[in-house]
């Protein structure tokens, strides 16, 4: 792990939000040389999104099931991660943990069943709502925010149940509230920053920050300069540090993760999913401009975010806590052995 600060030693890290995948809309065509990147930078566990929101119960489990056998059939490279323990695993051989999420809950086209049936074939997380409004509750670009519906209500419980990460990144503030209130596990938020630092609907209030802390979760700070600051195309180790120290000042650094969000080609991705999903960027001008793409971190940027963390003088070992150590808390208190 050369490159981090002296002191991390061989910590673990984790991306909790990789918004790309060998299949399905977020197919990326050098899916392989991505992952790479992650490996060589210290990254041990990543999360692949699967789908955003598709309502398609058959497209999205031929897309779970073609990425897990992409991951299956690579055993020299990956590890699909079950429990905590195959992460430990993964670090120790060299290799990256990998785990599936959904962005949204439109795969289950309001089929509580296939909830388990996803987590039994590696989602780990699931987010309940992608910034429009859904099944399960409104997303966090809703004029009206009606907050979490009764289907909603059960989804959770569901999670709760088969032991799914539940997750509220993208959905609306009163959505976000009352999944939290009604979760008997700990939510994250896998890729939120601090609307405090940057006042963008993406990112979450205080209340917000402090109610998912309060339950157990971790808020994973993005790479998206969009949601970062006014400049929107910064997506230096800097400011997305100075989110990390805000919400850890606020919450504690038990509280707080990396989810970059990161997509290494930008413009297949903003030809083949952003420019065809348009109806759920209606707002926040998240498309490409004339003179500008949109700017995401990569994992390269995670040592010198470690750096600038010392800098501002959080310690060694909470620093460890986020780069990783907290979500390994968080998927083991929901995951359990």
């Amino acid at each position: 792990m050369s490159e981090y600060p002296k002191g991390l030693g061989d910590c673990i890290v984790c991306d909790m939000t990789f918004p790309q995948s060998p299949v399905g809309p977020l197919y990326t065509p050098d899916f392989e040389g991505a992952m790479d990147k992650r490996v060589k930078y210290g990254v041990t566990f990543t999360s692949l999104t699967i789908a955003s929101d598709e309502p398609s119960v058959s497209d999205v489990f031929q897309w779970v099931a073609a990425a897990r056998r992409h991951i299956l059939e690579r055993p020299e490279k990956y590890i699909l991660v079950e429990r905590v323990a195959d992460i430990y695993r993964a670090k120790a051989e060299n290799k990256l943990a990998v785990n599936l999420h959904f962005q949204g809950s439109n795969g289950l086209l309001g089929d509580l069943n296939l909830v388990e049936a996803y987590k039994t074939l590696g989602v780990g997380h699931m987010i309940l709502a992608y910034n429009t409004r859904n099944f399960a509750g409104d997303g966090c670009h809703e004029d009206a925010d009606g907050g979490l519906s009764a289907f909603g209500r059960t989804l959770v419980e569901e999670m709760n149940r088969v032991r799914m990460v539940v997750d509220v990144s993208h959905t609306s503030y009163r959505t976000s509230m009352e999944a939290i209130e009604h979760s008997s596990a700990p939510v994250i938020m896998s890729h939120s920053n601090a609307r405090a630092v940057f006042d963008h609907e993406r990112n979450i209030s205080d209340d917000q920050a402090k109610a998912c802390a309060q339950s157990g979760g971790v808020i994973g700070i993005n790479g998206v300069g969009l949601f970062l600051s006014e400049a929107r195309y910064d997506a230096s180790p800097q400011i997305i540090a100075r989110h990390a120290d805000y919400l850890a000042n606020l919450v504690g650094p038990d509280h707080v993760g990396l989810g970059l969000d990161s997509v290494d080609d930008i413009p297949y991705f903003l030809d083949n999913f952003a420019n065809n999903n348009r109806e759920k960027y209606r707002k926040g001008g998240y498309l490409a401009s004339k003179t500008k793409t949109p700017s995401f971190a990569g994992p390269n940027i995670v040592p010198p975010i470690a750096a600038e963390l010392e800098t501002i003088g959080w310690s060694m070992t909470d620093i460890e806590k986020i780069l990783g150590g907290n979500w390994l808390r968080v998927l083991q208190t929901v995951w359990g052995d």
